[in-house]
């Protein structure tokens, strides 16, 4: 008897707070956003994976987000310039790119470290040219005035050699492997998948990548100051679905990276490839990345060592204050949810 009062009390309480769960759940004020449009790039890429998973979950709308998805794979940095004219609210911006165009006039500022390079750009030249030494007299592709020509001058400042021992030959990455195939110079400087391709359809040689210099390349979703600004609350419910989805990618890769293999045709298995040479950051990655140091695991470290860049090349004569460009409160935010 006293076993079945026990059991009778359990049962309530569980149904008591299961009711206390409901009217909580139904009490739970709706996502404090503007409703406004906003402008989201996409791109085959690791660090913006989460975007189009987010979108195809339905997770923008729950976090009362009104997306509009851009597809600017037929050509990145076009999409760049674009979204300094004001055409999109935010893209996936190499930090050198962002702070180069903001060198220019924009006021771009980073709020997640979505991804870092561990050997997803790379160097790929001719078969018969064995050693990165070799490219002195050479012609290479590259977009000119990116982080692609930023990486090439170091590396091949690694070994000795100055801009004035080679040649660069403008050329957008998704169009590079076409004209390298046709010879239309002797290296080309790129990101995958167009790396791999480079090397399979050109027969090309891997000389450099970027896991030789580990952290040289954060990218993060960047926004126009003026729009965090405006809505700031819009920019923290983005920031949390980032932070959701980033945790399903963890959690869940067979299914997460299944959506990107259906929505580009390609396999699980390239899918899942590219985050081995391109590293998804999640949340705590990002609260180191934001911490002041002068390391590359810090954001602002890599700052400083592109300041050099900047100086060397007569872009600016300043010091840059790394904070103005970058905001961490969203993704500190996170920690209090």
């Amino acid at each position: 008897m006293l076993r079945r009062f026990h059991l009778l009390c359990l049962i309530m309480v569980v149904l008591v707070i299961g009711t206390l769960s409901c009217q909580s759940r139904q009490n739970q004020k709706p996502p404090q956003t503007s409703g406004e449009p906003m402008k989201v790039a996409r791109y085959y890429w690791p660090g913006a994976y989460w975007v189009e998973i987010a979108d195809t979950m339905g997770w923008f709308k729950e976090a009362g987000l009104n997306v509009d998805i851009i597809d600017t794979n037929p050509d990145y940095y076009a999409s760049l310039d674009d979204m300094v004219a004001g055409k999109m609210d935010t893209n996936n911006f190499s930090l050198f790119d962002m702070i180069r165009h903001n060198l220019r006039g924009s006021d771009l500022v980073m709020v997640i470290n979505s991804d870092n390079s561990f050997g997803a750009e790379a160097i790929v030249a001719k078969e018969d040219l064995t050693n990165i030494k070799n490219l002195r007299g050479k012609r290479i592709g590259v977009r000119e005035n990116t982080y692609l020509d930023y990486i090439v001058e170091i590396a091949l400042e690694m070994v000795g050699l100055e801009s004035a021992d080679y040649t660069i030959v403008d050329v957008a990455p998704e169009r590079c492997v076409d004209a390298f195939v046709a010879g239309s110079f002797d290296a080309v400087a790129t990101w995958e998948p167009f790396v791999t391709e480079a090397v399979q359809k050109g027969k090309g040689r891997k000389l450099f990548d970027t896991s030789e210099i580990p952290g040289i390349l954060p990218n993060g979703f960047a926004f126009h100051r003026s729009f965090i600004e405006k809505r700031g609350e819009d920019v923290q419910a983005f920031v949390h679905v980032w932070h959701r989805t980033t945790l399903f990618i963890k959690e869940h890769p067979k299914e997460a990276f299944g959506i990107i293999a259906g929505i580009y045709r390609k396999s699980p298995g390239e899918v899942q490839d590219m985050t081995s040479k391109d590293r998804i950051m999640d949340m705590q990655d990002n609260l180191g990345a934001f911490l002041y140091s002068s390391r590359f695991e810090s954001l602002h470290g890599v700052v400083r060592l592109m300041n050099n860049y900047f100086i060397k090349h007569k872009i600016t004569d300043a010091l840059l204050d790394s904070t103005d460009y970058l905001d961490a409160r969203f993704v500190r935010a996170l920690k209090q949810e």
